[in-house]
Formats: structure tokens, C-alpha cells, sequence
């Protein structure tokens, strides 16, 4: 991929969720830094950030002024969207508070996550991935909070008759490797609460629909498979711990 594209955004995100690949992403990366700080946008600064701060220097005074740029770009209510004048996004923000929530996330931050999808999972139509995301930043402990363990049942409801999961269940795609890959993410959080069958299913769903090059059937398929073999790696490491 790196071969084939420019983009920094789309290495690091790779390079972030396969950490094997995150040594030959680098170089890139640091090239595409704006003297700011940042990248091109909000999304591009989240992933480049987070794809240095997983490097064995923890990315230096390029991360720390990545963080910076960041800082300066939250939505004013709180958490990201793709620039600071939009509305805070789920998976956006929820990226940034797992992979280096430590480095820049406030009170704030979380509390505008917690926001968006409690409303997002009261309403009519939800979205299975946002779940997912939304559990993939929150704390594995046994005392989860309410909304999280809600989470959690809802995602265990989730899953088509497959085992995958779609954008929501029976949806007309189906299921699909990025979905899939979202929610299992989100539910390797919680191996205390987490239905082992339900993740078990997802995970030979997953296995059944893997190339023989080792790709995932999908849309941008570079970034699909990357979520789809993060989803599965840590739901392998989550059937170990139950």
C-alpha cells in the first residue's frame, strides 16, 4: 500500500490497527507533517498521531506536536469531528480517546461520547458499528458503567444469523468484515461481560471470509482489512482471557 499511495491518513490508519506493518509507515507519515503540527485535517492528524505515538520513541516532537494541533482543533462542545467547526463524530473521537486518550484526552471528551451515543442508542435507527466504536475507548472493568454494559446487550442482539455483523442487523449488505471487525473491537473491551458464543461466531465469520491473499472483501479494501484483523486479533486475545 505504501507503494501505491501517498496518503498518509490511510498508512497510519493501517499502520495503527496492524502494528506489524507500523515500522514501514513511519517515514511517511513524519514526511506528510505540516509545520503546524498537523496534517490535513482532524481524521489525518488522529491517525498519523496515534500511528507515532505506537513507535518505540513514542513519536517525539512530531507526536507532541501533533497533540498540540489537536488540542486546538476539538469541536467546542468537546471530542473531534473532521474539522473544529463540525459536529463531534463517534468513531473520529473515539479513535483518538483509545489510541492516545492518555496524551490528549479531557473529562470533556468522554462526556461528549457518552452524549452521542446514548442518543444514538435511544433512537429508532442505530448503527452497530458506533456501538462498537464507542466501546473500544471505554475502560475493561468489571464495574462497567451502565451505558456501556447496555452497549454490550445491544451488540450481543446485533449479529445476524451468520455470525457477522452489518451497519444493523438484517441489514441488505449483510454482514461485513469492517463492521464486523468495529464491533469486535468494541466487545474485546469487556471480557467480564462479553457473550464468548456471540464473539466466537464473529470470529469464525470472519475466518470464513478471508481471502486467499489475505485480504477481507471490502470497500477500501486496505482499510477494511485493517479493521477486520484488528476485530479478530483482539477478539482471539478476548476468547483467551474467558
Amino acid at each position: 500500500m505504501i507503494r501505491r499511495t501517498a496518503d498518509a491518513e490511510r498508512v497510519a490508519r493501517v499502520g495503527v490497527l496492524c502494528p506489524p506493518l507500523a515500522p514501514r509507515s513511519v517515514p511517511l507519515v513524519r514526511d506528510k507533517q505540516n509545520r503546524d503540527g498537523g496534517w490535513i485535517d482532524a481524521e489525518d492528524t488522529i491517525w498519523c498521531a496515534a500511528l507515532l505515538a505506537g513507535t518505540e520513541t513514542g513519536g517525539g516532537s512530531s507526536f507532541s506536536d501533533a497533540v498540540s494541533w489537536l488540542a486546538s482543533h476539538r469541536t467546542p462542545v468537546g471530542a473531534w469531528g473532521r474539522n473544529e467547526r463540525d459536529q463531534p463524530r463517534i468513531p473520529l473521537s473515539a479513535i483518538a480517546l483509545r489510541f492516545i486518550g492518555d496524551a490528549i484526552g479531557e473529562q470533556a471528551d468522554w462526556q461528549r461520547i457518552d452524549a452521542l451515543w446514548s442518543a444514538d442508542l435511544d433512537a429508532e435507527i442505530r448503527l452497530s458499528y458506533k456501538g462498537g466504536f464507542f466501546l473500544c475507548c471505554q475502560d475493561s472493568l468489571s464495574d462497567a458503567s451502565a451505558l456501556a454494559k447496555r452497549t454490550v446487550e445491544y451488540l450481543h442482539s446485533e449479529a445476524n444469523e451468520d455470525g457477522g455483523f452489518g451497519p444493523w442487523k438484517d441489514h441488505p449488505v449483510g454482514s461485513d468484515p469492517w463492521s464486523t471487525g468495529v464491533c469486535l473491537a468494541g466487545l474485546a473491551r469487556f471480557p467480564e461481560i462479553a457473550d464468548r458464543v456471540v464473539v466466537g461466531r464473529a470470529v469464525d465469520w470472519l475466518v470464513s471470509t478471508q481471502l486467499p491473499s489475505g485480504y477481507w472483501p471490502c470497500h477500501f479494501i486496505d482499510e477494511g482489512t485493517a479493521y477486520a484483523y484488528w476485530g479478530l486479533s483482539e477478539a482471539l486475545k478476548l476468547l483467551d482471557a474467558l
